[in-house]
């Protein structure tokens, strides 16, 4: 397993370096597109698993056209910086979500007579909007920042550290269960490792990438982000637990799905955006 785990890490992140360094925004949201759309029909096979396969595609339509939406408008700030061309504020991102609803609701209204479990089949695809594009387009959004595309990657550095440091350290050390309820192979002293890990990653490489920032203000954004990372993977393991599925499926060999790699990324993305705007300064 752990041959595997690292080869598919040795494929993969020259590639995703690759996009985020060389490929500017449209390499960037071209990944995001692509990583969407598998985790999206993960998600729903996984929820939904009595569904036909082809009603997927009309979430992972609406997904991609909520995604693309993050490209016409930033976060909400007064970052207006020279070259700008897009709006300050996040106007069309909502009226896109609204019209997705919208739409999900027409759907399912047109349908009433031939779906039996309406609401649950309802429910999961609007919550696999707001769990996987809506949170992914963040990452659009943070690219589009000045130095954006040093802050993704600093958001990747930290996040991955993590996970590496929560694996190893708990399949040395681990012996406290962190929520055997939830996911019984993580650990107390996994959580520790994983958090010790990416809050040294971060204020190293916050200090190589952002010279001007304090350490101070590093060493806090990567504290939150390893244990909002850590929150995000426990979420993913909930709804894994109640779908009775050990991973949301076989594409990554060493990582299970797509979703199984994404979930510690998808609440830190808009954690790391706001706090870029708001705290650090736009």
């Amino acid at each position: 397993m752990h041959g595997r785990r690292w080869l598919t890490a040795l494929v993969a992140l020259p590639l995703l370096l690759l996009a985020l360094l060389k490929g500017g925004r449209l390499g960037l949201v071209l990944v995001i597109l692509l990583v969407s759309a598998l985790a999206q029909w993960e998600f729903l096979g996984m929820l939904l698993a009595d569904n036909p396969k082809f009603q997927r595609f009309k979430s992972i339509l609406l997904g991609s056209l909520l995604l693309l939406s993050f490209c016409t408008a930033s976060p909400p700030s007064a970052l207006c910086y020279p070259g700008g061309f897009i709006p300050c504020n996040p106007s069309t991102v909502l009226f896109i979500l609204v019209w997705c609803f919208f739409f999900l609701f027409l759907f399912y209204l047109f349908s009433f007579g031939h779906i039996e479990q309406l609401i649950r089949d309802l429910a999961v695809n609007v919550l696999g909007l707001l769990y996987l594009p809506f949170m992914l387009g963040h990452f659009i959004w943070l690219r589009y920042l000045p130095d954006g595309e040093l802050w993704v990657l600093w958001l990747l550095m930290v996040i991955f550290a993590g996970d590496t440091g929560a694996f190893y350290v708990g399949k040395v050390l681990g012996r406290t269960k962190l929520y055997p309820l939830v996911s019984p192979g993580k650990t107390w002293e996994g959580a520790a490792g994983g958090v010790v890990l990416s809050l040294a990653v971060g204020v190293l490489a916050g200090r190589w990438l952002f010279p001007l920032t304090s350490v101070k203000a590093l060493g806090v954004l990567a504290l939150v982000l390893a244990v909002v990372g850590i929150l995000g993977d426990l979420v993913e393991s909930m709804l894994k637990r109640r779908a009775q599925v050990k991973d949301a499926s076989g594409i990554l060999p060493g990582h299970g799905g797509m979703l199984d790699r994404l979930d510690s990324l998808l609440f830190a993305a808009p954690t790391v955006v706001y706090a870029r705007l708001f705290i650090l300064g736009g």
